[in-house]
Formats: C-alpha cells, sequence, structure tokens
C-alpha cells in the first residue's frame, strides 16, 4: 500500500470531521455567572450573559434580549438591572432579595411567511405589532408562521426551597421537578416540557455539554419526554449544560403552508444548567 493510499482514509476522516463542526447550526443560550449563591453583607446579585454562537458557550455574538421575565422564589416578578449590548454578548444583573430558586426567561416572538402582490412573491419576517407595516393590505399571505423561541436558567440563594414556579404558558417551556442548581455529577434532575403551558408528550430533546469547541464530537444525548410530558437528566459529568427541543407543525402535502387567521405554529427552547464535581 502506497504511503498516499494510507494517509487518505485518514485525511477524509478529518475533512469530513471539520466540515461537521463547520456546518453546526447556530444556538442562542442564557447563561449566569454561577447557579448558587451565598449571602453576605449585601444581597447577591446574579450576572447573567446572552448570546449566539457555533460552539456552546463561546462569546461570539450578542444576543438582543426581547421580553425578559424574572420569577422570584415567591412567584413575584423582578426586573433586569445594568443591561449592557455588546458586540459579543448582551448582559444584565439581577438581584437576589430572598431565599430560593429563580427562574430567568427571555421570550421572543417572529411572524414570518411569503406573500404574492400582482406578478411578485416577496418574504418577511415581522412581529404582530409591526405586520401590517411590513405586509401590504393588498397582498395575499401565501405562507404564514408563528415562531417562538425561550432562553431559560435558574439560579438560587443559599437553599434551592420549594418549587412553585407556575407555567409562563407561551410556547416551549421547562417546568423543574425537583433541585436544578445545586447539582452534582451523578445527580437526576426530573422535567416536565410544557407547550403553550400543557405538557407535550413523546417528544425529542437533546442534551449537550459545553466544550464542543475542544472535541470533534458534540457530546450530545438525545431524550424524550413520557406520555406526560415529563423526562429525567442524569448529570454524568460536571460541567455547563443546555437542553433544548423544537417543535414545529407542517402542513399536509397540498394544504396552505400556515394563513393569518390559522399559522402554522413553529417553537424553540435552550435551558441552560451548571454541575459541579461532588
Amino acid at each position: 500500500m502506497s504511503v498516499i493510499t494510507r494517509i487518505a482514509p485518514l485525511a477524509l476522516a478529518l475533512s469530513a470531521a471539520l466540515l461537521s463542526t463547520a456546518v453546526q447550526a447556530h444556538q442562542t443560550w442564557l447563561l449566569p455567572n454561577q447557579t448558587q449563591f451565598s449571602v453576605g453583607r449585601e444581597a447577591p446579585v446574579a450576572a447573567f450573559d446572552a448570546a449566539v454562537s457555533e460552539s456552546l458557550f463561546t462569546f461570539e455574538r450578542g444576543l438582543k434580549l426581547d421580553v425578559l421575565r424574572i420569577t422570584g422564589p415567591d412567584g413575584k416578578a423582578l426586573e433586569a438591572e445594568n443591561r449592557v449590548s455588546s458586540r459579543h454578548r448582551e448582559s444584565f444583573e439581577v438581584k437576589l432579595p430572598l431565599d430560593g430558586t429563580y427562574r430567568v426567561s427571555n421570550f421572543s416572538q417572529a411572524v414570518m411567511g411569503s406573500y404574492k402582490q400582482g406578478a411578485e412573491t416577496k418574504r418577511f419576517r415581522s412581529t404582530q405589532a409591526n405586520l401590517a407595516k411590513d405586509v401590504p393590505a393588498d397582498a395575499e399571505i401565501t405562507s404564514f408562521v408563528v415562531s417562538t423561541s425561550r432562553l431559560q436558567t435558574f439560579v438560587t440563594r443559599e437553599q434551592p426551597g420549594k418549587l412553585a414556579f407556575v407555567p409562563e404558558g407561551d410556547g416551549l417551556e421547562l417546568l423543574p421537578l425537583g433541585p436544578v442548581t445545586d447539582l452534582s455529577h451523578g445527580d437526576t434532575t426530573r422535567f416536565r416540557l410544557l407547550l403553550d403551558g400543557k405538557p407535550l408528550a413523546n417528544a425529542t430533546l437533546r442534551l449537550q455539554r459545553e466544550g464542543g469547541r475542544y472535541r470533534y464530537k458534540l457530546g450530545e444525548e438525545g431524550l424524550t419526554s413520557d406520555d406526560k410530558g415529563e423526562f429525567s437528566v442524569s448529570w454524568t459529568e460536571p460541567g455547563r449544560y443546555l437542553i433544548g427541543a423544537s417543535h414545529g407543525e407542517r402542513p399536509a402535502q397540498g394544504q396552505p403552508q400556515g394563513t393569518r387567521d390559522k399559522p402554522l405554529q413553529r417553537a424553540s427552547l435552550a435551558a441552560t444548567f451548571e454541575v459541579l464535581p461532588k
């Protein structure tokens, strides 16, 4: 066997791996500086960063935050402070005045599709509020999709306490059924996946651990919700993780690609967690 023949399979394998890495889809995420806080002289303050990247938790491009929803342990809403936008990340802080677990999420919604005006067909991406501005009144809408996206994460001051989060009720979201902040490798956490506030059964999710830029394999694990929308995650290694899910309606063959009165619904979710060594 020639040297060229022996090297070719290795070169092809490396090329395939590099190509696989290069074509990874961009993902969005919301990450706290840490998930567990103790009380000192003052109430602790959690810092959060949001970004878009190919490699998980690498700051590549800042993500514009739309509707931030911050829920305290008592179920009351809190406001973000010190919001800063930069090229590589969008950042903000949240004071933690009470002991217990806080839920932090960003929710965004867009409408998109295409319309026909005369002989010309154009695509559009807008919001419900701006739709009348972006699509002419006399246009015939030929496809219409409502897309929602939610980023989630959780932080705790002192002990997690009882988790009693009420579903936010729009798009995909995770409802934790046990502690989600004071995690060590070897722990197991149970969740319920919801779509528009209702359990989503038999859905496919992915669990991804950080560090993908340092290896060819993404380190992804597939998960599936049961008939109650519930699933468990076993945290096998320390690190930061993302649980992702998506749900999309597909029209039947020959049916409209969504209309203004009955749009197709598509939703995505990305939730982040931190797991420490025992």
